[in-house]
Formats: structure tokens, C-alpha cells, sequence
């Protein structure tokens, strides 16, 4: 079973064969005024690679101005995104950071989530403290960068399914 997918405006359309999408297509332009756009390569900030044997989902140039949001894009990759000796607790004597920094950053990484499942965990973790981030909430987050600076050409791969 092939995919077809075809940007026209602002909406993408997706289907099995490409006459359902010409059909589809037309009876749209009947009620709207339409411009098909083509095949797309990139929608709402995702890159869409087609593959022989599907779509490969990433959000590389994304994670790039997130490192330069988070000052990061030069720091030293790691394999993982977060340390499995640390402990993300709210401490009164810990030292807070910079909150509005701290919580465009989680924000971002949220959205960054759709096509990298593997920071989710460590994204949901480090948002539970965003009323009060301290520097240890920080370093911790830093770490999901240099994660993600390591394995920023991760994305999702989409694969066609035999019926």
C-alpha cells in the first residue's frame, strides 16, 4: 500500500492512492479557491523525507535553534538525556534559575516530542518544575541538549503497512 501526500494552502492531504487525492482535490477547488503546492518537504516545522519504504519524520533545523535558544550548539554531545543518578527534587536551598528561560526551552521540547518520543520522559520530568526551575532542574534540562545535539538527525520513521 503506497502513501501520497499533497500540500495545497495550508492543509496537507494524505491518502492511499493518488486518484482519492485528485478527487478529493478537485471537489475542494469546486467550493474553494485552492493552490496545489505539490509534495511537501517540510509541514508545521517537521521535515517529511520520503523513503522507498515510507516517510522519515525529523525536526532537525528545530533542535538546531533550540541548542542556540539554550546557548548549547557547541556544547558536548551525550548519549543519554538524563542522568539516571540524578534527582529532580524542588529543594529550598538549591538556587533557582532563570524560570522565563527555563520554560521556553520545556515548552519547545514539547513540541520537539511529535517526532522524538525518546526525550518525552525527560521532558514531562523536568516539567513538573516549572513554577520554581533551580539549578539543578537547569543542568538537568542542559543534559536533554546534549542529548539532542548527539542525536539530532533521530527522527521517526513511518513505514508503509501491507494489507
Amino acid at each position: 500500500m503506497e502513501y501520497f501526500l499533497v500540500y495545497v494552502d495550508d492543509l496537507l492531504l494524505t491518502g492511499n492512492t493518488i486518484s482519492f487525492l485528485q478527487k478529493f482535490k478537485t471537489a475542494l477547488a469546486n467550493k474553494f479557491s485552492l493552490k496545489d503546492m505539490g509534495s511537501p518537504s517540510h509541514f508545521l516545522g517537521v521535515e517529511l523525507l520520503p523513503t522507498p519504504t515510507g516517510i522519515f519524520l525529523s525536526q532537525q533545523h528545530y533542535i538546531r535553534d533550540i541548542l542556540v535558544k539554550g546557548n548549547m550548539i557547541d556544547a558536548k554531545p551525550v548519549f543519554t538525556p538524563m542522568s539516571t543518578s540524578c534527582s529532580l527534587t524542588s529543594d529550598v536551598d538549591t538556587p533557582n534559575c532563570d524560570p522565563s528561560s527555563y520554560r521556553s526551552i520545556i515548552g519547545s521540547l514539547h513540541y520537539l516530542s511529535i517526532t522524538r518520543p525518546d526525550v518525552a520522559f525527560a521532558v514531562n520530568k523536568l516539567s513538573q518544575h516549572m513554577q520554581a526551575p533551580s539549578v539543578i532542574h537547569m543542568q538537568a534540562l542542559k543534559r536533554v541538549l546534549r542529548y539532542l545535539k548527539q542525536t539530532i538527525t533521530h527522527g521517526l520513521h513511518l513505514t508503509r503497512t501491507k494489507t
